[in-house]
This record gives C-alpha cells, sequence and structure tokens, in this order.
C-alpha cells in the first residue's frame, strides 16, 4: 500500500503510541504519529513513525524513506537512556511532501542524554512516553514591530514568532562639532566634520537607540527663563541710564 498510509501493525511485544504536530517548510501543519515498540532484545526499543497527516509523496517510497528509529538502549540498572544500537543509526525520520519532492525533510528527534534521565527513560511500570514538543512553527503575517537599543528591528508575527528583520544604520563622523546646520534642527557634512560613516548602535561611539520615545531638548528651561529676566532687567537698567543721560543732555544744552 502507499507509504504514507498507516501502518496497521508494528509488531514488537509491547507498543506505545504517541502523537505530536509538525510543520513542513511552507508552515503546513501536519500530525505525526509515532510509537515504540519494544523488541526482542532486552532493554530495547524501536520508534515507528506509523503515520503522518497531509500532501506527502506517494510516488514511490521515497514519501516516507525512514520511518524506524532502530535500537534505542537503556540501562537495565537504572532506565536512563544509553543510546542507540548501531553507530550509522540516526534518531531521525525523513519525509517527502508533493509540494517540494526535490528536498525531503528531516525530522529528528531529541531522545535525551546518553546516561542521564532528562529524556526518554525505561522503567518498570505503565508507560508515560509521549513527545512533548517540537521547534517548527506555522506560517504567520507580520503583526507588529519594535525597535531594540541595539537598533534591531524585530517582527512580531502572528504563529508567535519574533524575528530580526532589518538593522537601523546609524552615521558617525570624525568631527561633529563641523556639521553645518541649515535649520530646522538639520545638519549636513562640511569641510571640517567628515563624511558620514556608516555604523551601527553600540559599536564605537554611535550610542544607542531608545524605541518610542521623544528626544527632549537639551535646553534647561529654568535657566533659560532666568537669563531671560536678567536679560530684561538688564535692558530695562541700560533703557533708563540712557533715558537719563539724555535728559542731562538736553538740560545741559538748554543751559548753554
Amino acid at each position: 500500500m502507499p507509504s504514507y498510509f498507516a501502518i496497521t501493525t508494528v509488531g514488537g511485544d509491547e507498543v506505545k503510541n504517541a502523537n505530536i504536530i509538525v510543520y513542513d517548510s511552507q508552515g503546513g501543519e501536519h500530525v505525526l504519529s509515532a510509537a515504540f515498540v519494544r523488541t526482542d532484545t532486552a532493554n530495547t526499543w524501536d520508534m515507528v513513525m506509523t503515520a503522518i497527516t497531509g500532501d506527502v509523496n506517494d510516488i514511490d517510497t521515497s514519501g516516507l524513506s525512514d520511518r524506524r528509529i532502530n535500537g534505542i538502549q537503556f540501562s537495565g540498572a537504572d532506565g536512563s537512556y544509553t543510546g542507540l544500537s548501531s553507530a550509522s543509526e540516526l534518531a531521525q525520520f525523513a519525509v517527502t511532501f508533493n509540494h517540494d519532492t526535490l528536498n525531503p525533510q528531516t525530522i529528528s528527534m531529541d531522545i535525551g542524554t546518553i546516561g542521564s534521565l532528562n529524556g526518554l527513560t525505561q522503567f518498570a511500570n505503565t508507560s508515560t512516553a509521549v513527545l512533548n514538543e517540537q521547534d517548527g512553527y506555522a506560517s504567520g503575517s507580520l503583526s507588529s514591530v519594535s525597535v531594540s537599543n541595539t537598533g534591531h528591528v524585530i517582527g512580531a508575527f502572528s504563529n508567535g514568532i519574533k524575528k530580526t528583520i532589518a538593522t537601523l544604520q546609524i552615521g558617525t563622523f570624525k568631527n561633529s562639532a563641523g556639521l553645518e546646520s541649515i535649520g530646522n534642527g538639520y545638519f549636513i557634512p562640511s569641510v571640517n566634520s567628515g563624511n558620514a560613516v556608516a555604523t551601527e548602535a553600540m559599536v564605537g561611539s554611535a550610542g544607542t537607540i531608545h524605541s518610542g520615545s521623544l528626544e527632549k531638548s537639551n535646553a534647561d528651561v529654568a535657566e533659560m527663563f532666568v537669563n531671560m529676566i536678567e536679560a530684561q532687567n538688564g535692558y530695562h537698567a541700560n533703557a533708563r541710564t540712557i533715558k537719563i543721560a539724555n535728559e542731562m543732555l538736553q538740560e545741559l544744552t538748554r543751559i548753554i
């Protein structure tokens, strides 16, 4: 029967079934069904991919070219995972989908650390073996954009994934005081400033970027008001002095 059909009988003395959702290269969702099968060798199991949903290639047996992980071994002393029985055996499945027949996809299984109890284990009780998680994700659309203090533009997608999609470019100058002002807070390079050197935030003297922030004026408002009042008082005092001096000259003119 076609290779993508379910394996109805996987053999073995004991069988534990498990399912998990995986995703192909285009973000399509597939349900992968697998079975842990106890073999005739003590403390040794196989893992068989019994079925996978979706548009699996059925032209020949290459649709599901590798459906079994052979020889998953455990310690008879403490039940910890001890590795695969063959050095050439890989803990992975291979699947070819009709939308991408030239590139079979590999589904690698993280069984656990050899000699540890942080993954698949074997104990003398009812099986609790499950496929916990996978690192694929469905297709998604860009839902929001943010900027980090390093200038990286981070896109958040509807499938929960965040990716860096761009980086803000910053220009630095050897002599920033030599920039030529053209008004309204704009400056252009000059002979004194030199040409802009393209870089990014937090590199050299480029500084950091504050996303969603409005830059305040570098003027101290209180100090500016005090200076204005002092200037105004000085103007009034000088004006009065000039007025009095003018009146004295006029009076002197009349006396002469």
